[in-house]
């Protein structure tokens, strides 16, 4: 868009030649008026017009999208028409809205629209033979324990919870056995998809269906409530879902759609009623209008809260009356939706300025940050989730975001009867070029992690593509699911929703390969609106210490009941305080075999004691659950077993839950396990309902961004009571910080309210503001010091430039293990290795390079010390504990690798090569650092993590790649280039001086 006026807008084409475009506001084939879009619009704005004619030097679109690469999920749109208006502000309040404001009458609801899900997939699933009801709910009971149990037994039994499934399984049953094939003649359940997604970058949508056949001819909703059916608020709100379902399959597979002949069946699957299949007919255009023109407003809404208008808007309403926009007075609005409103209104502007403050300037940083992680940040390649339309093949390859070229190993190809069975995952086999880059040739030794961002347990989508086209996720259904497992040469992919036979994966794909890339799961980033909401809610008491209005408790008078020798000192002073305490893990200390271990034993001294553990990523909680079965001490795990490891599944709630016979079996196991494990995001909410703890430990906190802690801190436990009586968080805020998207110029704070309190920038970590604050107030933060890690010449640049320092060896052998003054003289390398402990080596820029991301001169020197590394340890070489390289890059990951492998040795083509970031948490005996960069620009990536403090440079990135070494550190790079940066010339500068 470059301009408008009442008649038209003014633009131009994105193709090659930029063409000006004149867009008409009508369209007389259906009546539709687009003048609604002008309040909307700005210089640069991006439209799609979709289905335009050109006449008269005028476009007349049939539909126009504002903003399409930002995709709003389509049952979000449905909602937004309530009894009582049709608008954006519901989108809002229905993310604002938190767990805990829900009524237990919707959530009941809410659990009997999960059961009468797995009721339809078990139906379809069975062909005839559908399991007991018994067993059923067993199944479900299972996989959802913790929201059954805060429900509660006596609500379920007012609810009648299992006569309504029991007569939704006999409806289910009747329907999908009988009356959908006496009803279309081409039904066939082995066919159907289950819970299919779609994104549709030409409308602005995405949505995950219920039910699909898999020619697209027919497409099902499942609807379970009560009274559905008759109300007119649901009817239209499932119209506008289903209308926009059939919408994108017309447009976006036109083809299929062609080749049905038209053909497209849309029905609503009311499961409360024995003929409960409804179909809708043809869509109705001024529904359609009506539901894209609201989407369009959600995203304008959306944007001007990323621009920090929740102010505005909030202000703007004083009670629910000012939302009522349809002017409504029946029962649903005066007893239901009226008070609701109001409440969550009058939190709002009953918070003190400061509270306000810190709400709005929260909020905008999430929305901003949302926005990004959909749309993607110019200043980074290769991010957001429109990413995958908007870069090529080629680039998401060398950007490591897409697997692609990828064949089905498992389910293996169907034969006769043998076809139907169940597909809960899927294993597909890499092609020969999935791995090639710019560089050439290419090393059949080179690791699929070495060129991917893909890790275990990551949310993915998977999808066929034709195998002569470039893979497109708009351009098909898609899968939804969890990668499992990656090897060499394959990857797993657990699927979301498990699929009714395996011939969908084959029939009518013969000619398609496979892509996996990253999932976006926004009910996570949406869940973090309703936490920001609940501090608002939280104590007094919460809400004055996390804003520093109070200043955190102590009781001096409690003891220790255990010994814990070197770290008393600190098992002493957390036990002492009341509120929170604040523990520095420097590299090497041992945060959690330690910090975390020491107090929990402490806490679990006390036998009325339970204990919540967290990180921020599944690695570390792995790490926390091995601590726990070292210590032979029983837990219960929460997430998804596929994020988690092997060992320590048995412990997962859905396993022990299996265990159970009944309800109170299972109330008994929540009610006796004292240790509960899980990561910082996890949704602990149902939990706190049945259980209070006395302390909460945090590890990586100092990586976790404060709006992900305050549902923690805001917790309050079915009395009102805050549910965790004591918070301790361990980390290091000069090591690696969260990954925002937002630039500094885009997350800083300039309200003087805010600052006062020290929040600077929203990118900082609750942990680091609190240490700020308190650095200098032993009873609430202890650093750790004693590093087992580093040998002490190793350890003694970071120390010194990093931590005043105040760090000292345990010591162990390795740490004070002498080093020789001379070496043999044979070979240069083995005497730098033998008489340095850091050593920076001098890397001239290539004379030419394939890419400023590449460095062959780099590569070839540092595949040269790791082959020496290896010939000296060759007796007791380990590719997981004895060498691992460090690059930023992972095209260099790539180019070192191929450096190595022409050396040819079998030892050394597993060995750990890759960024900093992956690094973090892991150490070896020799660590190889390579700056790589040849550019002066670079250095400004090398360095985003910098920040000043007490008049010293602190550089988390390259604080965390020196401390990964245990005895000796190498570090390669371009002196005149990296001198040019003051952080780097003070490391070049000591390094010289040493040797």
């Amino acid at each position: 868009v470059d301009h408008w006026d009442d008649q038209f807008i003014y633009g131009h084409a994105d193709n090659a030649t930029g063409d000006t475009v004149r867009l008409s506001y009508f369209n007389e084939l259906y009546g539709y008026d687009w003048h609604a879009l002008q309040p909307l619009l700005k210089e640069n704005t991006q439209l799609n017009s979709v289905r335009p004619r050109l006449q008269g030097g005028t476009v007349y679109a049939e539909l126009i999208i504002f903003e399409p690469d930002y995709l709003v999920n389509i049952s979000a749109i449905a909602a937004c028409f309530e009894q009582y208006a049709h608008s954006p502000v519901v989108y809002l309040l229905n993310k604002l809205k938190p767990e805990s404001m829900k009524s237990d009458l919707l959530v009941m609801s809410g659990m009997l629209g999960h059961m009468a899900g797995q009721l339809l997939d078990e139906d379809v699933f069975a062909e005839g033979l559908s399991p007991s009801y018994a067993q059923s709910a067993k199944t479900f009971f299972c996989g959802h324990a913790l929201e059954l149990l805060a429900l509660g037994k006596e609500a379920l039994a007012e609810f009648h919870f299992h006569q309504q499934a029991q007569e939704q399984k006999r409806n289910i049953h009747h329907i999908v056995g009988e009356a959908l094939p006496e009803t279309f003649r081409f039904f066939d359940r082995r066919r159907v998809i289950l819970e299919p997604s779609f994104f549709s970058e030409m409308l602005g949508l995405q949505g995950r269906m219920d039910f699909l056949h898999d020619d697209q001819r027919l497409l099902i909703e499942q609807k379970s409530g009560k009274g559905e059916m008759d109300r007119p608020m649901y009817r239209l709100q499932h119209a506008v879902q289903m209308f926009l379902y059939m919408l994108l399959i017309r447009y976006n597979y036109r083809r299929q759609y062609e080749h049905n002949n038209r053909e497209l069946h849309a029905l609503l699957l009311y499961s409360r009623y024995e003929e409960g299949l409804v179909s809708l007919g043809e869509t109705r255009p001024k529904t359609v209008f009506e539901a894209i023109m609201m989407r369009n407003r959600i995203v304008h809404q959306e944007m001007l809260l990323a621009d920090g208008g929740i102010s505005r808007l909030i202000d703007s309403w004083h009670t629910a009356d000012d939302l009522n926009e349809l002017r409504v007075k029946g029962t649903l609005w005066q007893v239901y939706k009226k008070p609701e409103i109001d409440a969550l209104l009058q939190v709002i502007h009953g918070a003190t300025p400061l509270e306000r403050a810190y709400f709005d300037r929260l909020f905008t940083f999430l929305a901003r940050e949302q926005m990004l992680d959909k749309i993607g940040n110019q200043t980074k390649e290769n991010s957001g989730f429109a990413d995958k339309w908007n870069s090529s093949l080629e680039q998401k390859l060398q950007a490591g975001t897409i697997f692609a070229n990828l064949s089905i190993v498992e389910p293996g190809q169907p034969y006769g009867e043998d076809g139907r069975r169940r597909v809960d995952h899927v294993v597909l086999k890499f092609g020969d070029d999935l791995l090639d880059t710019s560089l050439s040739p290419r090393s059949p030794l080179l690791d699929v992690s070495d060129v991917s961002n893909f890790r275990q347990g990551d949310i993915v989508i998977l999808y066929p593509y034709p195998e002569d086209e470039e893979p497109d996720c708009r351009r098909t259904m898609v899968f939804r699911g969890t990668l499992s497992r990656i090897t060499t040469d394959s990857v797993t992919v657990s699927m979301k929703a498990t699929q009714p036979d395996a011939r969908l994966f084959y029939e009518g794909k013969e000619h398609c390969r496979w892509a996996i890339e990253h999932d976006y799961f926004e009910a996570s980033s949406s869940a973090l609106y309703g936490a920001l909401f609940s501090f608002l809610c939280a104590p007094k008491q919460r809400r004055d210490l996390l804003l520093l209005q109070q200043r955190p408790q102590v009781d001096t008078s409690q003891k220790l009941v255990g010994d814990y020798g070197a770290f008393n000192t600190l098992a002493l002073r957390v036990k002492q305080a009341r509120d929170f305490f604040l523990i520095i893990g420097p590299p090497g200390t041992g945060k959690t075999s330690y910090g975390l271990v020491t107090t929990l034993t402490e806490e679990l001294c006390d036998p009325t004691s339970s204990v919540l553990l967290m990180a921020y990523t599944n690695r570390a909680v792995d790490e926390i659950c091995s601590k726990l079965v070292e210590q032979q001490l029983d837990f219960i795990r929460i997430g998804s077993r596929f994020s988690c490891e092997e060992p320590y599944r048995p412990y997962m709630l859905d396993e022990k839950a299996n265990s159970c016979s009944n309800i109170d079996a299972l109330e008994e196991l929540i009610t006796r396990t004292r240790i509960f494990v899980g990561t910082s995001v996890s949704s602990h909410q149902r939990l706190f309902r049945l259980k209070q703890f006395s302390l909460a430990i945090i590890d990586e906190a100092s990586q976790i961004l404060e709006p992900h802690l305050l549902a923690l801190f805001a917790a309050t436990d079915s009395d009102g009571q805050c549910a965790i009586r004591k918070l301790v968080m361990i980390g290091d805020h000069k090591q690696l910080p969260a990954v925002v998207q937002q630039r500094r110029e885009e997350s800083k704070v300039d309200n003087p309210l805010l600052l006062q309190i020290g929040l600077d920038d929203c990118r900082h970590s609750l942990f680091e503001r609190l240490l700020r604050a308190y650095r200098d107030d032993e009873s609430v933060v202890f650093m750790l010091h004693r590093q087992g890690r580093m040998h002490q010449q190793v350890a003694m640049y970071p120390n010194e430039a990093y931590y005043q320092g105040r760090l000292d060896v345990v010591p162990l052998e390795h740490q004070t293990e002498p080093t020789p003054r001379e070496g043999s003289g044979e070979n240069g390398i083995d005497d730098l290795l033998a008489t340095r402990r850091v050593a920076f080596v001098d890397v001239p820029a290539p004379a030419d390079s394939l890419s400023e991301k590449v460095n062959i001169e780099e590569a070839r020197c540092i595949a040269a010390v790791v082959e020496r590394i290896y010939l000296q340890e060759r007796n007791t070489f380990s590719p997981l504990s004895t060498v691992g390289v460090i690059v930023p890059y992972r095209n260099q990951i790539a180019a070192v690798r191929k450096a190595i492998a022409a050396y040819h040795i079998d030892g050394l083509d597993t060995i750990t090569i890759d960024t900093v970031e992956r690094f973090q948490g892991s150490q070896r005996d020799y660590i190889i650092y390579g700056f790589t960069v040849q550019r002066y620009h670079q250095l400004d990536f090398l360095t985003e993590n910098v920040f000043e403090e007490d008049g010293r440079l602190i550089d988390r990135k390259l604080n965390v790649a020196m401390t990964r070494a245990k005895r000796r550190l190498l570090i390669f790079g371009n002196a005149q280039l990296i001198d040019n940066h003051p952080v780097f010339l003070q490391l070049t500068d000591y390094l010289r001086r040493r040797q």
